[in-house]
């Protein structure tokens, strides 16, 4: 008997280790679930919830010693499990899914440290203008915004998505040189106070360092107007004033009629380029206004009177800069003022059967590697020209070069190709060679000149600087039109050239588009279609692969 009692105090799992042994074993699956729970837990909060990020790792570890507790009270267990032909099997199953996990999470992890966007909308809505890029990443100090919108307005809600979205763009591509926050008025009266806010919703910008500010009435939110307010509010230049040209049948630069050939649409564009604009008539002010940066001259369809011919002439001459817009067939005082600097603009309109929009051979379209070699088109990809007029020199300097003056520059800037030419017949698309003039045809032109061709300057004494003429011309003045302004880069090619000619060269780029709706409008049997599709025919691919599937496990 006491030989029994020996053996059976010495048997394995006998005493109280054997008993915690006994009692983990009976309870290694509920230690298994709870050190599960726990791992995954912890691991989720840890990537989820940053400020618990230390309570995350406690629990991890907390739920591996239960794993762990579970494993060695079960090794025996766990290990045939392991070895066994099933157990194999699991084994492969479980590794292969932590490899994918850890591939999954490994591609992941790149992803957001390395991230590229794409986006795949006709009018690229969501990917920030050239422009908006090239001045958040040249801003000259930091720049806050602040946003004032009431958060429970039903009719605030999508203006204030959008602001969000554009701000957490800006953020993103200026980095720590551009922040902004929300505020609502209601809740913080006095922020609202702080900058004279009291209508909403609006949205402030302010340099930390100048504090300069730049109110925005919201709706409607734009690029555009978001951009000009960080181009206000960083340059701290003095917003030079654009004159348009009236009283002879200009482009009207006030109305912004959405279709029509007016310019209030370019107006706009040219004003978000931080600019100022206004309107001068010769004859009725007899004189160029003194702050005058430049002067647009869009489309005239009347000559200049006699008194206004020596004003605009005489100011060029002292190194004024302006924008010729002509239409075929200008007036003739038009046409006279700028052969005083060499410029020709043959009669008729420009023909190109091989560069043209579709069905129309007399609207001339022009694409990237097509232009001259100008600042001004550097960034465009295409423009279009409804009925335009060529520009050349004249024809002496193009047959001896050597007769051009050398203090006059030309630098075609838009050209129309090879197999162009002008014709005088409105109705034949044709080439006629007793006609018509063959080309290639320039259409835009840039002309630099220290004086007229047939006034050779004097030379400048040690501290004195030339006045230098400048002056770009299109044979077009519809392609800016509100009707085109926004279509391609039309629009762009404006604004540019008022920015060369204004020497702000920094804002010479690619502008924001207004958002354009895009609808999709199905018609009884395209909807039938889609909807059926949907119904029957995905599950029945679906079917299909799972009989196939099924067929060969057969």
């Amino acid at each position: 008997m006491a030989r029994e009692r020996t053996t059976t105090e010495s048997a394995p799992g006998a005493g109280p280790l054997g008993r915690i042994q006994r009692t983990l074993r009976d309870i290694a699956i509920v230690l298994a679930i709870i050190g599960g729970v726990g791992v995954v837990g912890g691991f989720g909060i840890f990537i989820a919830i940053p400020e618990l990020r230390r309570f995350a790792v406690y629990t991890m570890a907390v739920g591996a010693i239960f794993l762990l507790l579970a494993v060695a009270s079960s090794f025996v267990q766990v290990r045939s499990a392991l070895v066994g032909r099933r157990g194999r099997y699991t084994t492969n199953a479980i590794v292969i899914i932590a490899l994918f996990i850890a591939i999954t999470v490994l591609i992941s992890l790149i992803s957001f440290l390395n991230p590229k966007r794409l986006d795949l909308t006709a009018t690229k809505q969501f990917t920030l203008a050239p422009q908006t890029v090239k001045v958040l990443g040249e801003l000259k100090e930091p720049v806050k915004a602040i946003a004032f919108f009431i958060p429970n307005a039903e009719s605030q809600i999508a203006d204030r998505q959008r602001t969000d979205d554009f701000f957490f763009e800006f953020s993103r591509r200026a980095k720590t040189k551009f922040t902004y926050r929300f505020v609502d008025p209601e809740a913080d009266p006095s922020t609202a106070k702080l900058y004279n806010i009291s209508n909403y919703p609006s949205i402030v910008f302010e340099g930390q360092e100048s504090k300069r500010r730049q109110l925005i009435a919201v709706p409607p939110v734009t690029e555009q107007d978001l951009t000009s307010a960080l181009i206000t509010v960083t340059d701290p230049a003095k917003q030079k004033v654009v004159y348009f040209l009236t009283g002879h049948g200009e482009k009207d630069s006030a109305d912004t009629t959405e279709g029509n050939f007016a310019f209030g649409v370019a107006s706009r564009g040219i004003l978000g380029d931080n600019y100022q604009i206004r309107t001068v008539n010769l004859f009725k002010e007899k004189k160029m206004p003194g702050d005058v940066a430049l002067l647009v001259i869009a489309g005239p369809v009347r000559d200049l009177l006699t008194d206004e011919v020596p004003l605009l002439s005489d100011w060029l001459k002292n190194g004024g800069r302006a924008i010729f817009l002509m239409d075929p067939n200008p007036p003739e005082s038009f046409t006279q003022v700028l052969a005083q600097w060499g410029v020709r603009l043959p009669a008729g309109a420009v023909v190109d059967l091989a560069s043209s929009v579709s069905g129309d051979p007399r609207t001339i379209l022009v694409q990237r590697g097509e232009y001259g070699s100008s600042p001004i088109t550097t960034p465009l990809d295409a423009t279009f020209y409804p009925l335009a007029t060529a520009v050349s020199k004249l024809d002496e300097y193009k047959k001896d070069p050597r007769k051009q003056p050398p203090w006059v520059r030309y630098t075609p800037v838009i050209l129309a190709s090879p197999t162009s030419w002008v014709t005088t017949d409105p109705e034949r698309n044709t080439f006629n060679p007793a006609k018509d003039t063959q080309g290639p045809l320039i259409l835009g032109m840039i002309v630099e000149a220290t004086s007229t061709i047939d006034v050779e300057p004097p030379q400048p004494s040690q501290n004195d600087t030339q006045k230098v003429t400048r002056l770009v011309i299109i044979g077009d003045s519809d392609f800016a039109s509100n009707k085109y302004f926004h279509a391609y880069n039309n629009g762009d090619l404006l604004v540019n050239a008022v920015n060369w000619l204004a020497q702000d060269y920094s804002l010479i780029s690619i502008r924001p588009k207004p958002t354009v709706f895009r609808q999709l409008v199905l018609t009884r049997q395209e909807f039938g279609f889609i909807r059926y599709s949907i119904w029957f025919f995905l599950p029945s691919i679906v079917a299909l692969g799972a009989l196939v599937a099924w067929w060969r496990r057969r």
